[in-house]
């Protein structure tokens, strides 16, 4: 399994210098170190763990999202979901599972799930260009995800600004 701490770090229960560089410079958080951990215990019982990519563990306020690499998110969300639910057991919160795409709209998606995007927009403004992704009000309040928490999100995985509107 391939995680934002390095292998000794999975296995180990202190983090190596290199790690805890990561961690004093906000490269990786505690909830990474945490779930990474959680993750590489749950691959000795679930084998399509140990082949799977994490890029990066998010810690928002009503849940856990995990950035997989493209085509590894089902191996993280098990059958059923049993493997999510055994993490959520462990750290009291809901997990959302999301797999960075190649085309910044599918990771959206899945943030924003079950929720469909109706369409995005490129807004100009004084500050630069940003994008605005358009979501139909009814869905407000139910994708578990603040409109910042899902902006901070989708800026750190895609490297792009974009807004979120419900309307």
């Amino acid at each position: 399994m391939k995680a934002p701490i390095c292998n000794v770090c999975l296995k180990s229960d202190v983090l190596c210098s290199g790690c805890e560089d990561k961690l004093e410079n906000g490269e990786i958080t505690e909830t990474d170190v945490e779930v990474s951990r959680i993750l590489q215990d749950l691959s000795k019982e679930h084998a399509s763990l140990r082949d799977s990519e994490i890029l990066k563990i998010f810690d928002m306020d009503n849940v856990i999202v995990i950035i997989t690499e493209e085509g590894d998110g089902a191996k993280v969300v098990g059958r059923s979901g049993e493997i999510v639910k055994k993490i959520a057991d462990q750290v009291d919160k809901s997990i959302r599972v999301v797999e960075k795409a190649p085309e910044d709209i599918e990771t959206i998606k899945g943030l924003l799930s079950p929720a469909e995007v109706e369409s995005v927009n490129t807004v100009f403004s004084p500050e630069g260009q940003s994008k605005k992704i358009v979501v139909d009000d009814d869905y407000e309040g139910k994708i578990n995800l603040s409109v910042g928490e899902f902006e901070e999100i989708i800026d750190e995985v895609t490297g792009e600004k974009y807004q979120l509107a419900f309307e």
